[in-house]
């Protein structure tokens, strides 16, 4: 209970006015800008953002989290959204405890707890694996279990999937120490569990990485429990346990894994990295003094400039943990003898968290290997954090132990903090030539106070060195106030680093948007409305933004884009300008967005007077596109355009008339000319019902992604999809009424449950034998934890 008490306290100091429903966890202030979202108002004007870095909260997850919450409250499970992309798959990790947690609600007011649970998981987790794992005393462990969830990856990640996989980080370790050792019968089940819960709870690259790390740890654990001895039986059965575990952990996850797996191999992105685009390079040891000293360039919040190329919370600012902790009291565990090797291992973590952030040669070309260049190896510092603060809990149990005497080389880690203290209070007093020329007061304040704060935590760590130098060290209270310096220490850090905002903007209604909402066909913002917030209120887009972009479908939308609004290299299309042109009461598209049914184009800011907007309000405004299909239609001809490169260049071109022809990339056999009518009349996300009336066999068209788990049905029996225009969907019909009936039923997914199912029951009947007394002998007498 004291434990959870710690946790909770830490997390209420931070959050509070979230979680008694005064604030929303949320950067909302962002939607305050010019374009994004709320309509420009006096008192609109005067808001300022918190941290531009955390735009994605309200612009990609807070939408997919209403998405998911709504279609779960309406008794479906999502798999498909249809808002953006044209459709797309829902890789949001919709089977997550954290996420399903936030989605049993539909008010925003659930995110602070979601917090708060994420919070307990990880810090209850740390605690287990130091006093069952490390084997240290009770306060050993609960100080750093109170410090865990405040550490930098999780305070700058806070609210991102991007830290759901690290949450589960502890137990993993735990249950791959329990299973090596072979302590319990039902380590297995515990190993595979968690193996689960980290493939499923967060971005998959961060759960490849804790896997990575928890086979280093399993190597570790193995050889410290068996040593010589590992041609014994035991060895090797706690390998083939322990791969077990992971194995069925895997199987656990299919449901989740599979479908995504499917999806990545479409991804735009994925396939820049694959073919050597790094999206955030190593930054080289300048990156190092950002591990202690984490605004030492500076922030992206209010107040603040940042000094160096690329964003805090991707940089080794993540790792921090507290200078205390990593310079005054995670050193001190060399001085426990029986934690030697394991000491050893914690270092070689920590290097291994910050090599790629430090561009250290040979590991850094490791992992640029295939496989493991998709992942962004710059979040692996939150291994290095966990590594750092399973030091200091080793350190806080040698003090308690009496195992803490002056040594030698205490003068190294005095004197590098000696050094930072120097360096924070001159740059206290001569600011970086940036700063020093900027003519905003505030920013140089926040510079000359973040320095002195930072050179203030120096200084106090020098006095600790000095302190446990002397003869006669006193341990009664040293402990307690080193407690109390190492969870100060994050809090200061941690506090006010996310936005929670007032209730009033979350996403008020806007009336125009409401209006065109009522219409059919799909829209886009002009240089506005980033993708994802048209769902806010049923609009679709055919922009998007889920880390994965389904790559024929940016290729298509990208041939539309005006040049002089050049994109991001990634999330390409969540900003795209198209090429427009106004023509009498309307606007001219490109004729793909004619062909995917772009109905209607948003802007900003009031219209010129000899412009009459289809739809107009306070500082929105839109004109139509009469010339957009609707989704379901039946093009004139077909041509088969097998070539890639061919068919997007007549896709491209200005005469291309999707009225007139469609494109396939498989021979068909239809009539020169084609006629007969189409019709949506009824859906939902996962199933799309097409009225067709044919004069002749034709191609019904549905302007909708493609994607292998889709189905098609005509009159109840199955017909193949084919690929049209290079992204959609086309149904080959023949002549007569007919219906065409789309559902969404991967097969990638069904093959994912099953795999569950299986390995579900393998589990069970592995726990059915465990549990018999004869099996729990084999057990008694084998490796324990760190002695």
């Amino acid at each position: 209970m004291i434990v959870l008490a710690g946790i909770m306290a830490g997390q209420a100091i931070l959050y509070g006015p979230s979680l008694t429903g005064a604030k929303i966890l949320l950067p909302l202030d962002f939607l305050a800008l010019p374009g994004v979202y709320l309509p420009q108002t006096p008192e609109v004007k005067k808001i300022i953002p918190h941290d531009l870095v955390l735009q994605d909260l309200v612009v990609q997850f807070e939408p997919e989290r209403r998405f998911t919450a709504a279609e779960i409250h309406a008794g479906r499970f999502p798999m498909w959204t249809t808002y953006q992309y044209a459709g797309s798959p829902l890789v949001w990790p919709k089977f997550s405890p954290f996420v399903l947690l936030g989605c049993s609600v539909l008010s925003p007011v659930i995110l602070p707890w979601v917090q708060l649970f994420a919070a307990i998981i990880s810090g209850l987790g740390f605690y287990l694996f130091c006093r069952r794992a490390l084997g240290v005393g009770y306060w050993a462990a609960t100080i750093p279990a109170w410090c865990y969830p405040m550490t930098g990856f999780f305070v700058f990640w806070q609210g991102f999937p991007t830290c759901g996989a690290a949450y589960w980080f502890p137990w993993l370790l735990l249950a791959v120490d329990r299973t090596v050792r072979r302590t319990s019968p039902r380590a297995i089940a515990g190993l595979s569990a968690v193996t689960c819960l980290v493939l499923i709870s967060g971005h998959i690259d961060v759960a490849g990485q804790a896997l990575l790390a928890s086979g280093l740890y399993a190597a570790w654990c193995w050889w410290d429990a068996y040593g010589k001895q590992w041609r014994q039986g035991r060895a090797r059965t706690a390998v083939i346990t322990l791969t077990a575990g992971w194995c069925l952990g895997f199987l656990l996850a299919a449901p989740h894994l599979l479908p995504l797996l499917e999806y990545v191999q479409t991804s735009a992105r994925m396939e820049r990295r694959s073919g050597g685009n790094e999206e955030r390079p190593p930054a080289g040891l300048s990156a190092l003094p950002q591990t202690v000293l984490p605004d030492l360039y500076g922030a992206t919040r209010t107040g603040s400039v940042r000094i160096k190329s690329g964003n805090q919370i991707e940089s080794s600012a993540a790792l921090y943990v507290g200078v205390l902790a990593t310079l005054l009291v995670a050193p001190l565990a060399w001085c426990s003898r029986r934690h030697r090797s394991f000491n050893v291992f914690c270092s070689l973590l920590v290097f291994l968290g910050l090599s790629w952030c430090l561009n250290v040669p040979g590991v850094v070309d490791l992992l640029r290997l295939p496989g493991l260049k998709l992942m962004s190896h710059n979040r692996l510092v939150f291994v290095g954090s966990f590594a750092i603060l399973a030091l200091a809990s080793i350190g806080l149990g040698a003090l308690l132990q009496g195992e803490v005497s002056r040594r030698r080389w205490f003068l190294l880690p005095a004197a590098v903090l000696a050094a930072l203290g120097v360096w924070c209070f001159y740059r206290a007093l001569v600011l970086p030539d940036p700063i020093a020329a900027s003519q905003e007061q505030a920013i140089r304040m926040w510079f000359i106070h973040s320095s002195a704060v930072a050179g203030t935590l120096c200084a106090l760590g020098v006095a600790g060195w000095v302190f446990l130098s002397s003869k006669n060290v006193s341990r009664r209270w040293l402990v307690p106030a080193l407690g109390i310096f190492l969870v100060g220490d994050l809090l200061w850090f941690a506090h006010d680093r996310s936005a929670q905002c007032d209730p009033a903007l979350y996403y008020p209604r806007i009336p125009v948007l409401e209006e065109i909402a009522k219409s059919t066909g799909r829209m886009l913002g002009y240089n506005c409305l980033p993708a994802a917030l048209a769902q806010t209120h049923e609009l679709r887009d055919v922009r998007g933004y889920d880390s994965v972009d389904p790559g024929r479908l940016v290729e298509l939308v990208k041939l539309t884009a005006d040049p002089r609004f050049p994109s991001d290299q990634y999330a390409m299309t969540q900003w795209l300008v198209p090429q427009a042109e106004l023509v009498g009461d309307g606007m001219k598209l490109p004729p793909i967005l004619d062909m995917l049914g772009v109905r209607h184009v948003v802007y900003r800011g009031t219209p010129q007077p000899h412009i009459r907007p289809a739809f107009q309000g306070h500082d929105y405004w839109a004109l139509p596109n009469h010339a957009a299909l609707p989704r379901a239609f039946i093009p004139r001809r077909v041509e088969m355009v097998a070539n890639d490169d061919e068919r997007l260049g007549k896709l491209a071109s200005a005469q291309f008339d999707p009225r007139a022809v469609a494109y396939v990339e498989s021979p068909v056999s239809l009539p020169l000319e084609c006629r007969g009518q189409a019709e949506i009349s009824a859906e939902v996300p996962t199933r799309v019902t097409v009225s067709v009336q044919m004069e002749t066999s034709g191609l019904v068209v549905l302007a909708d992604l493609w994607d292998k788990g889709w189905r098609a049905y005509l009159n109840g029996e199955r017909v193949p999809i084919l690929r049209a225009n290079h992204a959609v969907r086309g149904v080959l019909v023949p002549a007569g009424v007919g219906m065409v009936e789309f559902r969404y039923e991967s097969a990638s997914l069904a093959l994912g449950v099953w795999l569950a199912i299986l390995a579900a029951i393998l589990l069970l009947g592995w726990l059915v034998i465990a549990a018999r007394p004869w099996r729990k002998n084999v057990f008694a007498g084998n490796a324990t934890p760190i002695e």
